[in-house]
């Protein structure tokens, strides 16, 4: 039920079809140089599972099956199962710092999603709200990393939505199963992982054979990934401590004619899933949330290193930079309690609550780029002033950069090492990449800010102005 690294490496030599960015076909993703370092570091994240340090947060105990399994796909019933989940969030956040969006731990709650909303899913047919259940099992009993695939392809806007040819639609519905042709864009670490879950959240105005909820395998015949350009360049250093680590591909996933049996269909042709982004989206929202919390925490403590290696923590308008990214910490991490604590149960699964969700949701995305800024900022000269071992080994330069560049309390070299990390934290390739990825993962600010006001719970905050001026609005009401 819990693979090693290793066994998750095993698992990735399938046969799937990867079209790197160069033009030529993968032939192992383990070991491409577009890959490799990214599914190192997500097989890291397996091998947890199996170390006494990190097993209870990675693992839990499967009650039917009296085994160990992934925790990723524990389905949260109480708050406490809540909490460990978050538990893992961190570890998988704290391992990557933040930049793999899509972790192992991530990729089941389109899964739990469905489960929530299986009411919804039940009275058109039992068998696919069955299907949800033995595909939540399978991935527990596979220990499998599943990518979502939700967005549509970007393409002529004046074409309407049910006319586009790149949409992902059933074009044959067998007795034992559809037939997929289109592609689904964004799949972030869809390269990596076992099995994409198809969602239709994000398409107003679908046809019916666009209205799809189903899990494909990543290897599935007639299914090709296309990644995008690297950002990060083969053959990185660990004099890029962050960049090492490999970057999550993003990839163009092109159905040509790929089948899905029928008990891979969650939902097929079904209106009345199509408006049920928030509902059905709410326990991946917590997470991206909570993993954004963990993330500015690493900011915050980057911070720290910065001042105290230059030895600027009494300048007040530096004191002013780091409290301000404490407090971007501090304000993600109550909204990810404040949602835990107003909980609720849909179909037996604990969901957070959306209200405070969305709304730490925007307050991240739309202070990411000045936590960012304010990292350059105290940083000074010093993203600027980096150099590499070499030029520090070097005989003519090497012992006059150490004499000259110590930080307050280290050497050079250490004070070097440093802004190599907040480099690629703040401005490199990759950097600029993931924050690409933050500002319109799962919906853009002005969706956010539209769905808060759309919330009707400002109601009673009204309602008490109203009555205490004395104002009668009930016909308008």
């Amino acid at each position: 039920m819990l693979k090693t690294g290793d066994e998750y490496r095993a698992s990735l030599r399938d046969g799937r079809v990867v079209l790197a960015s160069d033009g030529s076909r993968v032939s192992d993703v383990t070991t491409h140089p577009q890959f490799r370092d990214a599914v190192d570091t997500v097989a890291a994240l397996y091998d947890m599972q199996h170390r006494p340090e990190t097993a209870e947060i990675a693992t839990y105990q499967d009650e039917e099956t009296g085994k160990p399994a992934s925790r990723a796909w524990q389905v949260p019933r109480t708050k406490d199962d809540l909490v460990a989940r978050r538990e893992l969030a961190r570890l998988s956040t704290y391992h990557t710092f933040g930049v793999f969006g899509r972790p192992p731990d991530y990729g089941s709650f389109n899964a739990l999603g469905l489960l929530s909303v299986a009411d919804r899913i039940a009275p058109s047919s039992e068998e696919w709200a069955r299907n949800i259940d033995t595909f939540i099992d399978w991935g527990r009993a596979n220990n499998a990393m599943s990518a979502d695939i939700v967005a549509d392809v970007q393409s002529d806007r004046s074409v309407p939505t049910a006319q586009k040819p790149g949409r992902l639609r059933c074009v044959e519905e067998r007795k034992d199963g559809l037939v997929l042709y289109g592609a689904k864009p964004c799949a972030s670490g869809a390269v990596h992982s076992h099995v994409g879950t198809v969602v239709t959240l994000l398409t107003p105005g679908a046809d019916p054979d666009a209205n799809l909820f189903c899990y494909v395998p990543l290897n599935a015949p007639g299914l090709t990934m296309v990644a995008r350009e690297p950002v990060i360049m083969p053959g990185t250093t660990d004099e890029h401590p962050l960049d090492v680590r490999g970057e999550e591909p993003d990839s163009l996933l092109v159905f040509d004619r790929v089948f899905v049996p029928r008990e891979h269909v969650f939902s097929f042709r079904n209106e009345q899933m199509l408006g049920l982004y928030h509902e059905l989206g709410a326990l991946a929202l917590w997470h991206i949330l909570a993993r954004l919390s963990y993330k500015s925490e690493i900011l915050a403590g980057a911070a720290q290193a910065i001042v105290e290696v230059l030895g600027t923590e009494n300048i007040p308008q530096v004191r002013d930079a780091v409290s301000e990214i404490s407090a971007y910490a501090t304000g993600l991490r109550a909204h990810v309690l404040a949602a835990e604590d107003t909980a609720a149960y849909a179909n037996g699964v604990l969901v957070p609550a959306e209200r405070y969700v969305t709304a730490g949701r925007l307050h991240s995305v739309e202070s990411y780029p000045r936590m960012l800024q304010l990292l350059r900022e105290i940083s000074g000269q010093g993203l600027i002033s980096r150099f590499s071992e070499r030029q520090f080994a070097d005989g003519s330069v090497g012992e006059m950069l150490a004499e000259f560049l110590p930080g307050t309390g280290v050497s050079a070299e250490a004070k070097n090492r440093v802004f190599n990390f907040v480099w690629d934290l703040t401005c490199g390739a990759n950097a600029m990449r993931v924050a690409l990825f933050e500002n319109v993962n799962a919906t853009p600010p002005a969706a956010m800010r539209a769905r808060i006001y759309a919330s009707p719970y400002r109601r009673p905050w009204r309602d008490f102005v109203f009555d205490h001026l004395g104002v009668d609005i009930s016909a308008a009401r």
